[in-house]
């Protein structure tokens, strides 16, 4: 017999804490799948399970079952040859005798059960197939002339492989909402761990935790009044807009392969709801939309695409203004770059200014990949309105990247020497420096002498504003980009959602760092471009 436990009835996420504990004991690393196999089950959805025999599918839906208060099972192993009668219960003989009525006798079988497992889903008949159509989306079975309102609250499916394609099984996978991997287990200490344990533990969880009928329904109340925030709805028309780029890069043969149907994006809302409710939240924030990691695949073979769908949708909107936010600095530049006298331009060698190394380069201020060199002689042969071929490597020898523009009477393999992978770059001249794909990077300058009192404008005789308008609007809408970046990075960072795994959120904070990247960088090519501004 279970121990009581203390806690507070109307903390739901203490609740959910402690079942998720009982029902984890003595399972190992498939903590996420019964988490989430727990929320399918409040939220009212079904889950499908792909992986090889052995792998703790079925159990999972056993420990579901001990969840809910006076809860029944039903488990089956599906075949080609298995029958309505096996799933659904046999024909009332004594109604179709003495009464004419074509019923079956449910206690014991599906309708009549709270948590239901079926294995090898697939190999089932249409009949079955069709008749799980309804059990799954509303929750009914036709029994006879009877309809039937049925108590389960998740249905588990499995199978070591997906549905074969053009065997009319479509829309059943299309009710599976959920759909997760469950592999052997690969920690070695974890494994050893198992093979010690010499029995899956029993779990008996205290009454007072179990979930009633009352406190189910009082669940659904509350989730009904989940908001759906803003941050939500940008993330899901981010993974809609890229599904779609996905389906055309891959050229589908099929508009299934990244097809996510109007049912199941209501539904996938609806989970995100319980979801937020369930970790004590009034609305759904972007931990939510983590979930949809394994919700929107459909074939074995783009379940990696489907994902990188998914991340990539977490920063898109961001990306895009950062984007656009370069597009408008170079724009700017070059416009004013146009107007301007080139003849009283300022040139390097003009000065004994910067700093040489190597007898041959200046070095590049705030270059974000290392310390870079840039070969004096080359200086000359860029313009300050037009972009030069250039090339950038990394000089194994030196440890250094080094820049050389491409220009006519210069042989090109001349200037790799040892170098590793060679890049394309665009180069142009600028205040001090070059600009190396759109961003300025100043020289290094001579730490003392009189240089140190040069000008800093871009041309001589040039009077500058005081206040630079152009830069300032440039630094509002980074500003306003970086507050965006800030506010999800924090809230990815500080992910506490039931429901999240550790991989899960990994795999999320990957694709935060890459767009914190590419936000530095901006930064960089802003604050280096405010005196061409």
């Amino acid at each position: 017999m279970a121990k009581k436990v203390s806690f507070n009835k109307d903390d739901t996420r203490q609740h959910i804490i402690l079942l998720l504990k009982y029902i984890s004991e003595g399972i190992f690393e498939k903590e996420n799948i019964l988490a989430m196999s727990l929320l399918c089950a409040v939220a009212g959805e079904s889950i499908f399970l792909l992986g090889p025999p052995g792998t703790a599918k079925s159990l999972v839906a056993r420990r579901l079952k001990l969840v809910f208060k006076e809860a029944k099972s039903f488990e089956y192993l599906m075949s080609r040859f298995s029958t309505p009668d096996e799933i659904f219960g046999p024909v009332s003989i004594s109604k179709l005798k003495n009464e004419d009525k074509y019923e079956r006798i449910t206690d014991g079988y599906l309708p009549n059960c709270t948590v239901v497992f079926l294995d090898e889903i697939w190999k089932a008949g249409p009949a079955i197939q069709n008749a799980l159509l309804t059990v799954i989306n509303e929750r009914i079975y036709k029994n006879g002339s009877q309809t039937l309102s049925l108590p389960m609250k998740a249905l588990i499916a499995a199978s070591n492989e997906l549905p074969a394609e053009n065997e009319g099984v479509e829309a059943l996978w299309d009710r599976f909402l959920v759909r997760m991997v469950s592999n052997c287990i690969s920690d070695e200490r974890t494994f050893f761990k198992m093979i010690r344990q010499d029995r899956v533990p029993e779990v008996v969880i205290p009454d007072e935790l179990l979930i009633t009928d009352d406190t189910f329904a009082s669940w659904q109340s509350a989730i009904a009044h989940i908001t759906i925030s803003d941050e939500t709805c940008t993330i899901v028309a981010n993974i809609r807009k890229l599904l779609k780029e996905e389906e055309k890069k891959q050229k589908c043969t099929t508009t299934l392969d990244f097809y996510v149907s109007d049912r199941r994006w209501k539904k996938l809302f609806h989970l995100m709801r319980t979801s937020a409710w369930l970790n004590g939240r009034v609305s759904t924030d972007e931990t939510d939309c983590i979930l949809l990691i394994h919700c929107l695949w459909n074939k074995e073979e783009f379940i990696a695409q489907t994902i990188e769908c998914v991340m990539k949708a977490f920063t898109l909107h961001i990306e895009q203004r950062i984007t656009k936010l370069h597009t408008t600095i170079d724009k700017t530049i070059k416009e004013r770059s146009a107007n301007l006298p080139v003849g009283k331009m300022i040139e390097a060698d003009s000065f004994n200014t910067y700093v040489v190394e190597r007898y041959f380069y200046y070095v590049l201020k705030d270059y974000p990949k290392g310390k870079c060199l840039f070969a004096k002689t080359d200086f000359n042969h860029l313009s300050i309105g037009k972009d030069t071929s250039g090339i950038i490597y990394m000089d194994s020898n030196i440890q250094n990247w080094i820049i050389h523009a491409i220009y006519m009477g210069t042989p090109f393999n001349s200037k790799l020497g040892s170098s590793g992978k060679v890049e394309k770059v665009s180069l142009r001249k600028c205040k001090d420096g070059i600009v190396v794909n759109g961003t300025p990077y100043a020289f290094l300058r001579k730490a003392s002498g009189n240089n140190a009192n040069l000008s800093n404008n871009l041309f001589e005789d040039e009077k500058e504003p005081k206040v630079n308008t152009a830069f300032q609007q440039l630094q509002v809408e980074l500003s306003e980009i970086s507050n965006i970046f800030n506010a999800l990075s924090a809230r990815i960072a500080e992910c506490t959602n039931l429901f999240v795994s550790d991989d899960d959120k990994k795999l999320i904070s990957q694709q935060i760092k890459a767009t914190g990247k590419l936000l530095n960088e901006l930064y960089i090519k802003l604050n280096n471009s405010q005196m061409l501004l």
